[in-house]
């Protein structure tokens, strides 16, 4: 019976001991993000405005895992490391669709990382710490297409639907000027319901499936409606709705597969719009909108 009990006290021992070297083996380095930022490397690219809602994280390229910001994240490989960053947004502002921005580039980094410890600053290309890693548009992203985009600092390029009940104008009030100088607003009194402005015609875009987006800020009182024109605007697709903002929010519009299906447009247009009950006043304020693609 003594030998059972020893026995079995030797295995204890040898499960317990190979217990511990695995948890040993397994504490993890963490990284601290609480936010992401863009750098602007091109004057054509606009503003650095952004809404990255999550970091998705690579060591040496393989996936660890998407997280909703602020986030520690813990890494379970340490040492000498390939840290990749890359920012992630709500597509067409919806929080069921988190996915990878396609036109922000990776956040890398070669560096140490070591078990328990926390990496709180982030080296950016020129080497300065910054408290939060930094990404950059895609080198190959392109913003020259016939339209592409507007920011009301020079003027309006918006077309007003002549069935339109209002106007957009070059807003100035600094209180309701998202940054720079100016911003757009339109402005939709009680015993009027209906507004809608859009781009000049453009055809140069990808109609293949490859990535296409317009990014825009924005501040409204009353739901309003992105949309697509063709054809010299006799057919329109509707593309997203965005809910009344009391605050400034950012939003990632996708077209890929919204262009991928009207290939054989000759023409597009795209437009923002809305309707709203006839005694309401209503306020749309719009900035840095740019259209983007490969």
């Amino acid at each position: 019976m003594k030998h059972i009990y020893h026995l079995f006290f030797c295995l204890l021992c040898t499960l317990t001991s190979c217990n511990e070297e695995e948890i040993e083996a397994t504490v993890p380095a963490y990284l601290k993000i609480d936010d992401m930022s863009v750098r602007i490397t091109d004057p054509i690219q606009g503003s650095a405005s952004d809404k990255i809602t999550d970091a998705w994280v690579f060591i040496n390229d393989q996936l660890v895992g998407a997280f909703e910001l602020p986030a520690v994240v813990p890494v379970l490989q340490t040492g000498n490391v390939n840290l990749k960053i890359r920012g992630g947004v709500f597509n067409n502002g919806l929080s069921n669709q988190r996915e990878i921005y396609p036109f922000y580039d990776f956040y890398e980094l070669d560096t140490v990382l070591n078990a328990e410890e926390v990496m709180e600053s982030f080296p950016d290309k020129d080497g300065i710490l910054q408290n939060d890693p930094t990404v950059e548009y895609q080198p190959r992203a392109i913003f020259d297409e016939a339209w592409t985009g507007e920011d009301f600092e020079a003027g309006i390029n918006f077309i007003v639907n002549p069935a339109s009940d209002t106007n957009i104008l070059r807003v100035t009030d600094q209180s309701r000027v998202f940054e720079g100088s100016a911003s757009g607003g339109i402005f939709l009194p009680a015993g009027f319901s209906f507004a809608e402005v859009y781009t000049p015609p453009f055809s140069d875009i990808p109609t293949n499936g490859t990535a296409v987006y317009m990014e825009l800020n924005y501040r409204c009182t009353h739901d309003f409606t992105v949309s697509i024109y063709t054809n010299n605007r006799n057919q329109q697709f509707s593309v997203v709705n965005f809910r009344a903002s009391s605050e400034w929010n950012k939003a990632y519009v996708e077209f890929s597969n919204v262009f991928a299906s009207l290939f054989s447009a000759t023409d597009f247009n795209i437009a923002i719009g809305l309707r709203k009950p006839i005694n309401d006043n209503a306020e749309l304020l719009l900035d840095n909108l740019k259209l983007i693609n490969y």
